[in-house]
Protein backbone atom coordinates (compact mmCIF):
# COMPACT_ATOMS: atom_id res chain seq x y z
CA UNK A 1 0.00 0.00 0.00
CA UNK A 2 1.22 3.52 -0.77
CA UNK A 3 1.66 6.07 2.01
CA UNK A 4 2.16 9.82 1.71
CA UNK A 5 4.22 11.74 4.27
CA UNK A 6 2.20 14.50 5.95
CA UNK A 7 4.67 15.79 8.52
CA UNK A 8 7.68 14.81 10.58
CA UNK A 9 6.89 13.58 14.09
CA UNK A 10 10.32 13.01 15.62
CA UNK A 11 13.94 11.99 15.18
CA UNK A 12 15.79 9.41 17.27
CA UNK A 13 19.30 8.04 17.24
CA UNK A 14 18.48 5.26 14.77
CA UNK A 15 15.45 6.44 12.81
CA UNK A 16 13.05 9.21 11.83
CA UNK A 17 9.30 9.03 12.49
CA UNK A 18 6.82 10.70 10.11
CA UNK A 19 3.05 10.96 10.10
CA UNK A 20 1.74 9.42 6.88
CA UNK A 21 -1.66 8.75 5.29
CA UNK A 22 -2.75 5.89 3.07
CA UNK A 23 -5.04 6.01 0.04
CA UNK A 24 -8.13 5.90 2.27
CA UNK A 25 -6.95 8.93 4.24
CA UNK A 26 -6.10 7.00 7.40
CA UNK A 27 -3.16 8.29 9.41
CA UNK A 28 -0.25 6.13 10.55
CA UNK A 29 3.29 6.54 11.83
CA UNK A 30 6.16 5.63 9.53
CA UNK A 31 9.58 4.84 10.95
CA UNK A 32 12.47 5.17 8.52
CA UNK A 33 16.10 4.14 9.00
CA UNK A 34 17.98 7.42 9.49
CA UNK A 35 20.82 7.13 12.05
CA UNK A 36 22.49 10.14 13.62
CA UNK A 37 25.74 11.16 11.88
CA UNK A 38 27.88 10.48 14.96
CA UNK A 39 26.44 6.98 15.36
CA UNK A 40 26.83 6.34 11.64
CA UNK A 41 30.47 7.39 11.78
CA UNK A 42 31.33 5.31 14.84
CA UNK A 43 29.39 2.13 14.04
CA UNK A 44 28.95 2.09 10.29
CA UNK A 45 25.98 2.09 7.93
CA UNK A 46 26.04 -1.61 7.06
CA UNK A 47 25.92 -2.79 10.66
CA UNK A 48 23.26 -0.27 11.71
CA UNK A 49 21.02 -1.04 8.75
CA UNK A 50 21.31 -4.77 9.32
CA UNK A 51 20.40 -4.24 12.97
CA UNK A 52 17.41 -2.05 12.09
CA UNK A 53 16.06 -4.70 9.70
CA UNK A 54 16.57 -7.52 12.18
CA UNK A 55 14.78 -5.70 14.99
CA UNK A 56 11.84 -4.90 12.69
CA UNK A 57 11.57 -8.62 11.96
CA UNK A 58 11.53 -9.35 15.69
CA UNK A 59 8.82 -6.80 16.34
CA UNK A 60 6.72 -8.00 13.43
CA UNK A 61 6.45 -11.43 15.04
CA UNK A 62 4.97 -10.02 18.25
CA UNK A 63 1.21 -9.73 18.62
CA UNK A 64 0.09 -8.22 21.90
CA UNK A 65 -2.11 -5.22 22.75
CA UNK A 66 0.65 -3.70 24.89
CA UNK A 67 3.36 -4.01 22.25
CA UNK A 68 3.16 -1.67 19.25
CA UNK A 69 2.44 -3.74 16.11
CA UNK A 70 4.04 -3.40 12.69
CA UNK A 71 1.30 -2.95 10.09
CA UNK A 72 3.48 -3.12 7.01
CA UNK A 73 7.21 -3.14 6.34
CA UNK A 74 9.40 -2.11 3.41
CA UNK A 75 12.73 -3.60 4.40
CA UNK A 76 14.05 -4.11 0.88
CA UNK A 77 13.78 -0.39 0.10
CA UNK A 78 16.59 2.09 0.68
CA UNK A 79 16.25 3.35 3.32
CA UNK A 80 14.21 0.58 4.96
CA UNK A 81 11.05 1.65 6.77
CA UNK A 82 7.89 0.31 8.40
CA UNK A 83 4.37 1.42 9.26
CA UNK A 84 2.81 1.32 12.73
CA UNK A 85 -0.29 2.80 14.37
CA UNK A 86 -0.20 6.52 15.12
CA UNK A 87 -0.20 7.19 18.85
CA UNK A 88 -1.67 10.18 20.65
CA UNK A 89 1.59 10.78 22.48
CA UNK A 90 4.40 9.08 24.35
CA UNK A 91 4.47 8.46 28.08
CA UNK A 92 7.26 11.04 28.23
CA UNK A 93 5.00 13.66 26.61
CA UNK A 94 2.25 12.85 29.08
CA UNK A 95 4.60 13.08 32.06
CA UNK A 96 5.78 16.52 30.96
CA UNK A 97 2.18 17.69 31.43
CA UNK A 98 1.54 15.69 34.64
CA UNK A 99 4.43 13.67 36.03
CA UNK A 100 2.04 11.68 38.26
CA UNK A 101 -0.11 10.64 35.25
CA UNK A 102 -3.33 11.40 37.15
CA UNK A 103 -6.14 8.94 36.41
CA UNK A 104 -3.97 7.08 33.89
CA UNK A 105 -1.34 5.98 36.40
CA UNK A 106 -2.54 2.43 36.97
CA UNK A 107 -3.39 1.84 33.32
CA UNK A 108 0.05 2.99 32.17
CA UNK A 109 2.05 0.99 34.69
CA UNK A 110 0.12 -2.26 34.38
CA UNK A 111 -0.01 -2.03 30.57
CA UNK A 112 3.78 -1.63 30.49
CA UNK A 113 4.18 -4.67 32.74
CA UNK A 114 1.82 -6.74 30.58
CA UNK A 115 3.79 -5.93 27.43
CA UNK A 116 7.11 -6.48 29.16
CA UNK A 117 6.04 -9.85 30.53
CA UNK A 118 4.92 -10.94 27.05
CA UNK A 119 8.37 -10.11 25.67
CA UNK A 120 10.17 -11.89 28.50
CA UNK A 121 8.03 -15.01 28.14
CA UNK A 122 9.24 -15.22 24.55
CA UNK A 123 12.89 -14.85 25.45
CA UNK A 124 13.18 -11.20 24.41
CA UNK A 125 14.74 -8.28 26.28
CA UNK A 126 13.85 -4.72 25.25
CA UNK A 127 16.99 -3.09 26.72
CA UNK A 128 15.87 0.49 26.14
CA UNK A 129 12.61 0.78 28.07
CA UNK A 130 11.89 4.43 28.94
CA UNK A 131 8.92 6.82 28.85
CA UNK A 132 9.77 7.96 25.31
CA UNK A 133 9.42 4.35 24.12
CA UNK A 134 5.95 3.83 25.60
CA UNK A 135 3.13 5.07 23.36
CA UNK A 136 -0.39 6.06 24.39
CA UNK A 137 -3.36 5.15 22.21
CA UNK A 138 -7.05 5.87 22.67
CA UNK A 139 -9.65 3.20 22.03
CA UNK A 140 -13.18 4.61 22.36
CA UNK A 141 -13.14 6.18 25.81
CA UNK A 142 -10.20 4.16 27.15
CA UNK A 143 -6.46 4.76 27.02
CA UNK A 144 -4.05 1.95 26.23
CA UNK A 145 -0.26 1.96 26.45
CA UNK A 146 2.14 -0.08 24.33
CA UNK A 147 5.89 -0.59 24.29
CA UNK A 148 7.64 0.61 21.16
CA UNK A 149 11.08 1.39 19.69
CA UNK A 150 12.77 -1.96 19.44
CA UNK A 151 16.05 -0.61 18.10
CA UNK A 152 17.95 -2.16 20.99
CA UNK A 153 15.82 -5.25 21.60
CA UNK A 154 17.35 -8.67 21.23
CA UNK A 155 16.86 -12.30 22.03
CA UNK A 156 18.53 -13.34 25.26
CA UNK A 157 22.04 -14.74 24.64
CA UNK A 158 21.99 -13.53 21.06
CA UNK A 159 25.10 -12.54 19.15
CA UNK A 160 24.36 -8.82 19.40
CA UNK A 161 27.33 -6.56 18.89
CA UNK A 162 28.00 -3.68 21.21
CA UNK A 163 27.14 -0.28 19.80
CA UNK A 164 29.50 2.51 20.76
CA UNK A 165 27.68 5.61 19.61
CA UNK A 166 26.20 8.26 21.85
CA UNK A 167 23.48 6.85 24.10
CA UNK A 168 23.76 3.54 22.28
CA UNK A 169 26.27 1.42 24.14
CA UNK A 170 23.71 0.25 26.65
CA UNK A 171 20.45 2.06 26.22
CA UNK A 172 19.54 5.49 27.58
CA UNK A 173 21.66 6.35 30.61
CA UNK A 174 18.90 7.36 33.04
CA UNK A 175 17.06 4.06 32.49
CA UNK A 176 19.93 1.65 31.78
CA UNK A 177 20.95 -0.92 34.37
CA UNK A 178 24.54 -0.81 35.70
CA UNK A 179 25.49 -4.01 33.86
CA UNK A 180 24.80 -2.27 30.53
CA UNK A 181 27.63 0.23 30.95
CA UNK A 182 29.93 -2.06 28.97
CA UNK A 183 27.40 -3.06 26.32
CA UNK A 184 24.49 -5.36 25.59
CA UNK A 185 25.95 -8.81 26.08
CA UNK A 186 25.13 -8.89 29.79
CA UNK A 187 21.54 -7.76 29.24
CA UNK A 188 18.93 -10.05 30.78
CA UNK A 189 15.30 -9.61 31.79
CA UNK A 190 16.63 -7.91 34.93
CA UNK A 191 17.77 -4.94 32.81
CA UNK A 192 14.15 -4.23 31.85
CA UNK A 193 13.12 -4.56 35.51
CA UNK A 194 15.70 -1.89 36.35
CA UNK A 195 14.30 0.40 33.65
CA UNK A 196 10.78 0.01 35.01
CA UNK A 197 12.07 0.94 38.48
CA UNK A 198 13.61 4.07 36.94
CA UNK A 199 10.22 4.96 35.42
CA UNK A 200 8.63 4.56 38.87
CA UNK A 201 11.31 6.92 40.16
CA UNK A 202 10.32 9.45 37.49
CA UNK A 203 6.73 9.32 38.70
CA UNK A 204 7.12 9.06 42.47
CA UNK A 205 10.63 10.36 43.15
CA UNK A 206 12.17 13.76 43.72
CA UNK A 207 12.21 15.71 40.44
CA UNK A 208 15.97 16.17 40.24
CA UNK A 209 18.65 14.92 37.88
CA UNK A 210 19.68 11.46 39.01
CA UNK A 211 23.02 9.72 38.66
CA UNK A 212 22.84 7.11 35.87
CA UNK A 213 23.43 3.39 36.51
CA UNK A 214 22.81 3.64 40.26
CA UNK A 215 20.38 2.20 42.80
CA UNK A 216 17.30 4.39 43.22
CA UNK A 217 14.70 4.93 45.90
CA UNK A 218 11.63 7.04 46.65
CA UNK A 219 9.87 7.98 49.85
CA UNK A 220 6.90 6.04 51.15
CA UNK A 221 5.63 2.54 50.54
CA UNK A 222 6.93 2.43 46.97
CA UNK A 223 10.49 2.86 48.22
CA UNK A 224 11.22 -0.88 48.68
CA UNK A 225 9.81 -1.65 45.21
CA UNK A 226 11.96 0.94 43.43
CA UNK A 227 14.98 -0.20 45.46
CA UNK A 228 14.44 -3.86 44.54
CA UNK A 229 13.92 -3.01 40.85
CA UNK A 230 17.17 -1.03 40.69
CA UNK A 231 19.59 -3.13 42.73
CA UNK A 232 23.13 -3.01 41.33
CA UNK A 233 23.29 -6.79 41.18
CA UNK A 234 20.70 -8.16 38.74
CA UNK A 235 20.17 -11.28 40.85
CA UNK A 236 18.84 -9.11 43.69
CA UNK A 237 16.10 -7.53 41.56
CA UNK A 238 12.63 -8.96 41.01
CA UNK A 239 12.93 -12.38 39.43
CA UNK A 240 9.93 -11.80 37.20
CA UNK A 241 7.40 -9.22 36.08
CA UNK A 242 4.73 -11.23 37.92
CA UNK A 243 6.41 -10.70 41.29
CA UNK A 244 6.88 -7.01 40.58
CA UNK A 245 3.23 -6.64 39.54
CA UNK A 246 2.06 -8.35 42.73
CA UNK A 247 4.00 -5.97 44.99
CA UNK A 248 3.10 -2.90 42.95
CA UNK A 249 -0.61 -3.65 43.07
CA UNK A 250 -0.54 -4.12 46.84
CA UNK A 251 1.04 -0.70 47.31
CA UNK A 252 -1.01 1.23 44.73
CA UNK A 253 -4.29 -0.34 45.83
CA UNK A 254 -4.48 1.62 49.05
CA UNK A 255 -8.15 0.93 49.69
CA UNK A 256 -8.65 0.27 53.37
CA UNK A 257 -9.31 -3.42 54.02
CA UNK A 258 -12.48 -4.31 55.86
CA UNK A 259 -11.72 -7.48 57.77
CA UNK A 260 -14.45 -10.00 58.49
CA UNK A 261 -13.01 -10.75 61.93
CA UNK A 262 -10.09 -10.04 64.22
CA UNK A 263 -8.71 -13.51 63.46
CA UNK A 264 -8.75 -12.82 59.71
CA UNK A 265 -6.86 -9.56 60.29
CA UNK A 266 -4.15 -11.46 62.17
CA UNK A 267 -3.83 -13.99 59.34
CA UNK A 268 -3.65 -11.34 56.60
CA UNK A 269 -1.01 -9.36 58.48
CA UNK A 270 1.00 -12.55 59.00
CA UNK A 271 0.89 -13.33 55.28
CA UNK A 272 1.89 -9.80 54.30
CA UNK A 273 4.80 -9.79 56.74
CA UNK A 274 6.35 -13.13 55.74
CA UNK A 275 7.00 -14.64 52.31
CA UNK A 276 7.75 -18.04 53.88
CA UNK A 277 5.50 -19.54 56.57
CA UNK A 278 6.09 -22.40 58.96
CA UNK A 279 3.84 -25.46 58.88
CA UNK A 280 2.05 -24.18 61.98
CA UNK A 281 1.45 -20.78 60.37
CA UNK A 282 0.06 -22.41 57.22
CA UNK A 283 -2.25 -24.46 59.41
CA UNK A 284 -3.63 -21.26 60.88
CA UNK A 285 -4.20 -19.84 57.37
CA UNK A 286 -6.20 -22.88 56.28
CA UNK A 287 -8.17 -22.95 59.52
CA UNK A 288 -9.18 -19.33 58.91
CA UNK A 289 -10.16 -20.05 55.30
CA UNK A 290 -12.35 -22.94 56.44
CA UNK A 291 -13.86 -20.78 59.17
CA UNK A 292 -14.72 -18.01 56.70
CA UNK A 293 -16.30 -20.41 54.24
CA UNK A 294 -18.21 -22.16 57.02
CA UNK A 295 -19.66 -18.82 58.06
CA UNK A 296 -20.42 -17.95 54.40
CA UNK A 297 -17.86 -15.17 54.51
CA UNK A 298 -15.60 -14.48 51.52
CA UNK A 299 -11.90 -15.28 51.52
CA UNK A 300 -10.86 -12.45 49.17
CA UNK A 301 -8.74 -10.70 51.81
CA UNK A 302 -6.74 -13.86 52.49
CA UNK A 303 -6.28 -14.71 48.81
CA UNK A 304 -5.10 -11.15 48.12
CA UNK A 305 -2.44 -11.47 50.84
CA UNK A 306 -1.04 -14.72 49.41
CA UNK A 307 1.94 -13.86 47.24
CA UNK A 308 3.70 -15.68 44.42
CA UNK A 309 6.46 -16.54 46.89
CA UNK A 310 3.88 -18.15 49.19
CA UNK A 311 2.63 -20.26 46.28
CA UNK A 312 6.14 -21.32 45.31
CA UNK A 313 7.17 -22.23 48.85
CA UNK A 314 4.00 -24.24 49.47
CA UNK A 315 4.41 -26.21 46.23
CA UNK A 316 7.81 -27.38 47.46
CA UNK A 317 6.97 -27.97 51.13
CA UNK A 318 3.47 -29.42 50.96
CA UNK A 319 1.94 -30.52 47.63
CA UNK A 320 -1.34 -31.46 49.32
CA UNK A 321 -1.82 -28.03 50.88
CA UNK A 322 -0.71 -26.47 47.59
CA UNK A 323 -3.52 -28.27 45.75
CA UNK A 324 -6.04 -27.28 48.44
CA UNK A 325 -4.97 -23.64 48.28
CA UNK A 326 -5.33 -23.77 44.49
CA UNK A 327 -8.93 -24.98 44.87
CA UNK A 328 -9.68 -22.14 47.29
CA UNK A 329 -8.05 -19.71 44.84
CA UNK A 330 -10.32 -20.86 42.02
CA UNK A 331 -13.37 -20.66 44.28
CA UNK A 332 -12.52 -17.03 45.14
CA UNK A 333 -12.55 -16.09 41.44
CA UNK A 334 -15.61 -17.81 40.01
CA UNK A 335 -18.71 -15.61 40.07
CA UNK A 336 -16.93 -12.56 41.51
CA UNK A 337 -15.86 -9.24 40.01
CA UNK A 338 -12.57 -7.37 40.34
CA UNK A 339 -10.88 -4.20 39.09
CA UNK A 340 -8.70 -4.44 35.99
CA UNK A 341 -5.35 -4.19 37.78
CA UNK A 342 -6.26 -6.96 40.18
CA UNK A 343 -7.33 -9.20 37.29
CA UNK A 344 -3.71 -9.16 36.13
CA UNK A 345 -2.46 -10.01 39.62
CA UNK A 346 -4.91 -12.92 39.85
CA UNK A 347 -3.84 -14.16 36.42
CA UNK A 348 -0.18 -14.19 37.49
CA UNK A 349 -1.05 -16.21 40.56
CA UNK A 350 -3.21 -18.55 38.50
CA UNK A 351 -0.35 -19.12 36.08
CA UNK A 352 1.94 -19.99 39.00
CA UNK A 353 -0.59 -22.48 40.39
CA UNK A 354 -1.14 -23.94 36.92
CA UNK A 355 2.58 -24.65 36.39
CA UNK A 356 2.78 -27.25 39.20
CA UNK A 357 -0.86 -28.31 39.53
CA UNK A 358 -2.27 -31.77 39.00
CA UNK A 359 -4.63 -32.30 36.09
CA UNK A 360 -7.77 -31.54 38.09
CA UNK A 361 -6.52 -28.20 39.37
CA UNK A 362 -5.12 -27.26 35.94
CA UNK A 363 -8.60 -27.74 34.45
CA UNK A 364 -10.25 -25.60 37.13
CA UNK A 365 -7.66 -22.83 36.79
CA UNK A 366 -8.06 -22.77 33.01
CA UNK A 367 -11.81 -22.30 33.38
CA UNK A 368 -11.34 -19.69 36.11
CA UNK A 369 -9.16 -17.69 33.71
CA UNK A 370 -11.77 -18.06 30.98
CA UNK A 371 -14.40 -16.71 33.37
CA UNK A 372 -12.17 -13.89 34.69
CA UNK A 373 -10.99 -12.75 31.27
CA UNK A 374 -14.34 -12.82 29.49
CA UNK A 375 -16.32 -11.41 32.43
CA UNK A 376 -13.96 -8.44 32.72
CA UNK A 377 -12.97 -8.12 29.05
CA UNK A 378 -9.35 -8.19 30.19
CA UNK A 379 -7.01 -9.07 27.31
CA UNK A 380 -4.10 -9.95 29.59
CA UNK A 381 -6.15 -12.66 31.28
CA UNK A 382 -7.78 -13.92 28.09
CA UNK A 383 -4.38 -14.59 26.56
CA UNK A 384 -3.59 -16.96 29.42
CA UNK A 385 -6.52 -19.07 28.19
CA UNK A 386 -4.83 -19.46 24.80
CA UNK A 387 -2.12 -21.49 26.53
CA UNK A 388 -4.19 -23.25 29.18
CA UNK A 389 -6.74 -24.55 26.67
CA UNK A 390 -4.56 -24.53 23.57
CA UNK A 391 -3.78 -27.29 21.10
CA UNK A 392 -0.54 -28.17 22.92
CA UNK A 393 -2.21 -29.37 26.14
CA UNK A 394 -2.57 -33.11 26.66
CA UNK A 395 -5.66 -35.07 25.65
CA UNK A 396 -6.12 -35.97 29.31
CA UNK A 397 -6.21 -32.32 30.39
CA UNK A 398 -8.59 -31.42 27.57
CA UNK A 399 -10.91 -34.23 28.63
CA UNK A 400 -10.80 -33.03 32.23
CA UNK A 401 -11.60 -29.46 31.18
CA UNK A 402 -14.52 -30.81 29.14
CA UNK A 403 -15.74 -32.71 32.20
CA UNK A 404 -15.58 -29.56 34.36
CA UNK A 405 -17.48 -27.59 31.71
CA UNK A 406 -20.29 -30.14 31.79
CA UNK A 407 -20.34 -30.55 35.58
CA UNK A 408 -20.29 -26.80 36.24
CA UNK A 409 -22.76 -26.15 33.39
CA UNK A 410 -20.50 -23.46 31.88
CA UNK A 411 -21.69 -21.69 28.74
CA UNK A 412 -18.41 -22.52 27.04
CA UNK A 413 -19.46 -21.56 23.53
CA UNK A 414 -20.54 -18.06 24.62
CA UNK A 415 -17.33 -17.43 26.54
CA UNK A 416 -15.11 -18.62 23.70
CA UNK A 417 -17.15 -16.45 21.34
CA UNK A 418 -16.49 -13.45 23.57
CA UNK A 419 -12.79 -14.27 23.73
CA UNK A 420 -12.62 -14.56 19.92
CA UNK A 421 -14.14 -11.10 19.49
CA UNK A 422 -12.06 -9.57 22.25
CA UNK A 423 -8.55 -10.60 21.22
CA UNK A 424 -9.11 -11.51 17.58
CA UNK A 425 -8.51 -15.26 17.56
CA UNK A 426 -10.57 -18.14 16.17
CA UNK A 427 -11.53 -21.44 17.76
CA UNK A 428 -8.61 -23.21 16.07
CA UNK A 429 -6.44 -22.26 19.04
CA UNK A 430 -8.43 -24.72 21.17
CA UNK A 431 -7.44 -28.33 21.71
CA UNK A 432 -9.53 -30.46 19.29
CA UNK A 433 -11.49 -32.02 22.18
CA UNK A 434 -12.55 -28.57 23.35
CA UNK A 435 -13.06 -27.30 19.82
CA UNK A 436 -15.72 -29.99 19.36
CA UNK A 437 -17.78 -28.25 22.05
CA UNK A 438 -18.21 -25.22 19.76
CA UNK A 439 -21.21 -25.62 17.45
Amino acid sequence: MAYRVVSMKGQGGFARVDIVVNGAGRRFAQKTYDPAPQLLEQVGDEHLKRRFIREVKYQKEITHPNVVPIIEEFLSEDPPRFIMPLAECTLKDEMLVDSTLGDNLHTALFDILAGLEFLHNRGLVHRDLKPANVLRFKDADKYQYAISDFGLMSAVNSESSTLTGTNANGGTENYAAPELIGGFRRATYAADIYAFGAILHDIFGVRTQRIPYTELTVDGELGPIVEKCTKNLPIRRYKSVSELRDDLYNVLNNTEITFTSANEEVIVKKLRANSVLTDKEWDSVFIQIDRNLGERVGIANIIAAISLEHIDSLSKSSPDLYAALGDYFVESIMGNSFNFDYCDVLASKAERFYSDADIGLKAKIALAMLYLGTSHNRWYVERKVLVMMGSSISNELAQRIKMEIEVQDIDFEWRIGHLKRSIGVNENFLHPILRDLIQ
